[in-house]
């Protein structure tokens, strides 16, 4: 427990510096670096990481674009999206290839696992540096809220959970997770969120806080963590695994820490574009 806690805190710490530090090239290098161990992790979990035909163009693909997001304008962001749509159908293309001269070697249900894992991976990597620079005045604010909104919801979920939880959510993939867990992450999730945009509210006289939205997506977002943390226990149930890596002691690889975290990267940079939070007044 007590490594569980010294750990978490460090992560803690490291994600608040480079959230703080976001207005520079070290944010998107550090996203590129973590999300490339992710993908070589769910790789690894799907038994497909020594297969390099079918690895190595995923190791060039998540860096690119996290990065690419730093340098591009805004206005051009669509721009980027459509590149990115290109390079994964090239990529899934490049993957049944593969999957057709291996005469079959390798089955095309496994060419489908690994192009939904990458994908999954890297588009949730590019989302939490788009986000960030959507608006380069506002998009610190939204990237903060991505990462302390699933911690928040995952601290109150075992909380409530472990104080009043009778009802399992669903056993047969996470045994210790309760519905009274779950909805008490929704709410507090909530309330963070409302508290959230209030404190930035009463600091910056510049910012209008749209708090129906805010509260509106700390319920979407807080639902979709819990969700992105069941789909990451199912695949390691299926593949017989612990854990996906080792490099967080106590708490895993980065699937493990981060799982909740890219659940709601895109969802979020969704509504920040459709609706945002944070505008100028």
């Amino acid at each position: 427990m007590k490594k569980r806690v010294i750990t978490s805190a460090a992560i803690l710490l490291a994600m608040l510096l480079l959230v703080i530090f976001s207005n520079f090239i070290v944010y998107p290098v550090a996203v590129s670096v973590v999300a490339v161990i992710a993908v070589f992790e769910m790789l690894r979990a799907l038994g497909a990481h020594k297969e390099l035909l079918l690895s190595a163009p995923a190791y060039l693909l998540t860096p690119a674009f996290p990065i690419a997001a730093f340098f591009v304008k805004s206005e051009n962001f669509m721009k980027l999206l459509l590149a990115l749509a290109a390079c994964f159908f090239v990529y899934i293309f490049w993957l049944m290839a593969v999957c057709v001269f291996s005469k079959g070697r390798i089955a095309f249900s496994k060419v489908g696992e690994i192009f939904a894992a990458v994908t999954y991976v890297s588009v949730s990597f590019t989302s939490l540096t788009l986000v960030r620079y959507i608006d380069r005045e506002y998009g610190i604010f939204f990237v903060f809220l991505a990462f302390m909104l699933p911690w928040t919801c995952d601290v109150s979920a075992y909380v409530v959970g472990s104080l009043f939880g009778k009802h399992k959510l669903i056993p047969e993939v996470s045994p210790k997770k309760t519905v009274e867990g779950a909805i008490g992450g929704i709410l507090f999730s909530a309330l963070f969120c409302f508290v959230y945009g209030l404190a930035i509210d009463l600091l910056l006289e510049s910012v209008r806080v749209n708090y129906l939205v805010l509260i509106l997506l700390g319920v979407i977002l807080s639902v979709v963590a819990q969700l992105g943390d069941l789909i990451a226990s199912v695949i390691k149930r299926e593949h017989g695994i612990k854990d996906y890596g080792r490099l967080f002691p106590g708490h895993g690889g980065v699937m493990d820490r981060f799982d909740s975290v890219l659940a709601i990267s895109t969802i979020m940079l969704i509504v920040c574009i459709i609706f945002p939070p944070f505008t100028s007044i």
